[in-house]
């Protein structure tokens, strides 16, 4: 399984200030819910582009994803999802 975020096959990543947009971290969940991020357990982003103007990431909009709890396609892992301004957290659990 090769992933177009190389970086991202680390357990956890911290990112202040990057210049990530709501479509590159709508790229990076769904990439993890295909399975293809199986090491990522942790991420934590901050974004000077983080929008919350129309863009969406997973078809929702920053507010009405906070606290969402999302689920690898396989069913294996599932992860919820945190907001703020200009920032996205994710926190991976098995799932029962």
């Amino acid at each position: 399984m090769s992933s177009p975020f190389p970086l991202l096959r680390l357990p956890g990543l911290v990112l202040y200030e990057s210049h990530l947009e709501n479509m590159d971290l709508d790229a990076i969940l769904k990439t993890w819910k295909a399975g293809k991020l199986p090491n990522l357990n942790f991420l934590w982003l901050d974004s000077l582009r983080m929008t919350d103007n129309g863009a969406t990431i997973l078809g929702m909009n920053s507010r009405e994803l906070n606290g969402v709890v999302i689920q690898t396609d396989d069913g294996s892992k599932k992860a919820i999802i945190n907001t703020g301004v200009r920032c996205i957290e994710m926190s991976v659990t098995p799932s029962e």
